[in-house]
């Protein structure tokens, strides 16, 4: 009976097009978060390899490389400091950020977020915690980035399949009436066997 009682969340697509989309360029502004996975188009049934498959140029490519798994990722694991104590970005920071953040708290974050400040603490929240999705793939062989501009439109790519894992959308979707229930180390187990045809 309780579980009525409840507020709901806005849904991820709302809170996409409201803090999100106005980031991306003029002509290409997305309005709805993206599928939990897909095959990118540069996959044609053979593994891929990863320096080639990036789009940006050296400059930028390089910029964006340290800015996610340097400074975003230190930035996560300063700023979850006070749910967990930890020295690196495992799946006990990632369970202890999934279950800290109930639907009390995303609200008040939502509340308390100016979406035309790209530093608001909706994004940079939301963003970090992507970013620990992102790390988690990453310590996995045959995962790595597909970086992208903006940074949160970059996603994660398993090499041997072409399947894209969508990280930021998925932490979009953790904070929002979407998924702000469904487990995020469960999801992660269940999108590894996904993409490797368990």
């Amino acid at each position: 009976m309780l579980g009525f009682l409840k507020k709901k969340l806005p849904d991820c697509d709302l809170l996409f097009e409201k803090f999100f989309s106005p980031w991306y360029p003029e002509d290409e502004k997305p309005t709805m978060t993206r599928p939990d996975f897909y095959q990118i188009a540069a996959y044609e049934n053979r593994p891929l390899t990863f320096e080639e498959m990036q789009y940006l140029d050296p400059e930028d490519l390089e910029e964006r490389k340290h800015f996610i798994n340097v400074t975003m990722v230190h930035a996560a694991l300063e700023d979850f400091q006070h749910i967990i104590k930890s020295d690196k970005l495992d799946f006990k920071v990632l369970d202890a950020v999934d279950k800290y953040y109930d639907r009390a708290k995303i609200a008040a974050l939502i509340k308390e977020s100016d979406p035309t400040d790209f530093s608001n603490p909706y994004i940079v929240t939301v963003c970090e915690f992507g970013v620990i999705l992102g790390h988690l793939f990453n310590q996995l062989g045959g995962f790595d980035w597909l970086y992208s501009d903006p940074y949160f439109h970059s996603i994660i790519v398993h090499k041997n399949t072409g399947f894209g894992i969508t990280v930021f959308d998925w932490a979009i979707k953790k904070f929002s009436e979407y998924g702000v229930d469904d487990g995020y180390v469960a999801k992660f187990h269940a999108a590894l066997d996904g993409v490797n045809g368990k």
